[in-house]
């Protein structure tokens, strides 16, 4: 609503403090290949996918877990801008004794573990750029809840999840060694709007008729199954990598006779409204050959429908076996 509605034209700043746990995903990923089901049912634990997925992958997150978000509209060098919106988050964790650093295009990380990433979404001229901050996180239920492609832990150089995240109170000055998250959020109010006294902040409450707009909206779009779980395929090739500055890149496809019979993309890309249809029937019907593909990627738009990749490193993706997930 704040992305779409003619009223909301200003800069806004939202939080989210989830009560039970949850597993979110961005928009074009593989729920199959993300996570491991039997433990999320086992567990009770909540899934959820986001309209947006630009610079975001499946995140676990649980009451010890807050999330920020930024709206604005975009001016040609803001959308995109993790490092702009991370700054502020990076400065009050430095008072708290964290030393925070910008890492990749949309991590932030401390002596090299991760604890927070970022997302953006983009509709018109209006976006929201946010993550997450992993203050009191169970890592060990995130450990066994996520299950992400392994290029994009092996492009990382590390061997799991728990590995390579990290919570971020034991890094706090003693002083601050038992604030809550409600203090944390009282302190990047401070920060985000320059200000010691959060009272003055000007601050929109939802109307009853705006909840009704927000409702509608979900019941049409998304929150049912089909959008959430997105279609199982059971393809004869699954071929991911990560690519810097660009995310992790999937294809699920089949090959009959070798000529492509099915493709299908997914990934944490930053063209998160990009259209990886007009790739996949491209491809769908191409000669399973170099050159025949080079052409079906050359044809597609893809810096538009995904990101910075050339025809050359998609056509190396798809035929060369080292990408074939096991």
């Amino acid at each position: 609503m704040l992305l779409k509605e003619p009223k909301f034209k200003d800069k806004y700043f939202l939080f989210s403090h989830p009560k039970v746990p949850l597993v979110i995903f961005g928009v074009n990923q593989n729920v199959y290949s993300e996570v491991n089901l039997d433990y999320i049912k086992k567990n009770k634990i909540q899934i959820f996918r986001r309209a947006g997925g630009g610079g975001g992958g499946a995140v676990y997150v649980d009451p010890g877990n807050l999330t920020y978000s930024f709206f604005d509209t975009d001016d040609g060098t803001n959308y995109l801008n993790f490092k702009k919106y991370a700054q502020p988050i990076i400065n009050v964790l430095k008072k708290l004794g964290v030393d925070a650093q910008m890492s990749g295009r949309n991590d932030l990380t401390v002596d090299g573990k991760k604890f927070s990433g970022m997302a953006a979404l983009k509709i018109g001229d209006r976006f929201y750029c946010g993550g997450t901050l992993m203050v009191d996180v169970d890592l060990d239920a995130a450990n066994k809840a996520l299950n992400p492609p392994k290029s994009k832990l092996a492009s990382k150089g590390i061997s799991s999840v728990h590995s390579r995240v990290t919570n971020l109170r034991s890094y706090f000055k003693p002083q601050y060694k038992d604030i809550t998250i409600d203090q944390i959020r009282e302190m990047i109010l401070q920060e985000v709007f320059d200000t010691n006294d959060v009272s003055t902040i000007p601050t929109y409450k939802l109307t009853q008729e705006d909840i009704d707009a927000v409702n509608a909206q979900v019941k049409k779009s998304f929150g049912g199954p089909d959008w959430v779980m997105g279609k199982q395929y059971h393809d004869d090739y699954f071929h991911s990598n990560h690519y810097d500055g660009v995310g992790n890149i999937e294809f699920s496809f089949s090959v009959d006779k070798g000529i492509i019979t099915h493709a299908k993309i997914f990934g944490d890309f930053n063209r998160a409204g990009g259209n990886l249809k007009e790739i996949e029937d491209k491809l769908t019907g191409t000669p399973y050959k170099k050159d025949n593909l080079v052409e079906a990627f050359r044809t597609s738009s893809l810096e538009h429908n995904i990101g910075k990749v050339t025809p050359e490193q998609m056509t190396d993706l798809l035929l060369d076996a080292k990408y074939q997930e096991g």
